[in-house]
């Protein structure tokens, strides 16, 4: 379960010494998305100047703000669920690339992609990995 890989992750990068984190979080393309989320939290809370990547060209220091993907979603629907599910917990989220979903097929634009401060990340990932209701036999 995906609960399961991100505290495994977390564990792991917790024992590693500062050199060895920032080694890893050189080359995050190489991560899969777990692993970056982790990573990043981690670098944030031993506060690790290299936790935020360089900023893109053109962004404000407002504007960027190091989220993290920790969903991917092939339709809207579900992307604005899982983000409502987020907000009522009180965890800030935002969507990237919804637009382009609408306009073009999923898988040319890789979906919509759920984001949030790393800091919220592994809260957030908990929170969506809740059971749901409906999931559940209440009758019996």
């Amino acid at each position: 379960m995906v609960a399961n890989e991100s505290k495994r992750l977390a564990e792991l990068y917790a024992a590693m010494n500062d050199g060895e984190l920032e080694n890893i979080a050189k080359n995050p393309n190489s991560l899969t998305d777990a692993a970056q989320v982790a990573i990043a939290t981690e670098l944030r809370r031993r506060d690790l100047a290299s936790h935020t990547p360089d900023m893109p060209e053109g962004y404000e220091k407002a504007e960027y703000r190091g989220l993290v993907t920790i969903r991917k979603f092939r339709d809207q629907a579900e992307a604005f669920l899982a983000k409502g599910s987020l907000e009522s917990a009180g965890i800030e989220s935002f969507l990237v690339d919804d637009n382009m979903v609408r306009i073009f097929v999923p898988t040319f634009t890789g979906g919509v992609r759920l984001q949030v401060r790393a800091e919220d990340a592994i809260l957030a990932a908990e929170v969506l990995d809740e059971p749901n209701l409906e999931d559940f036999d209440l009758e019996s």
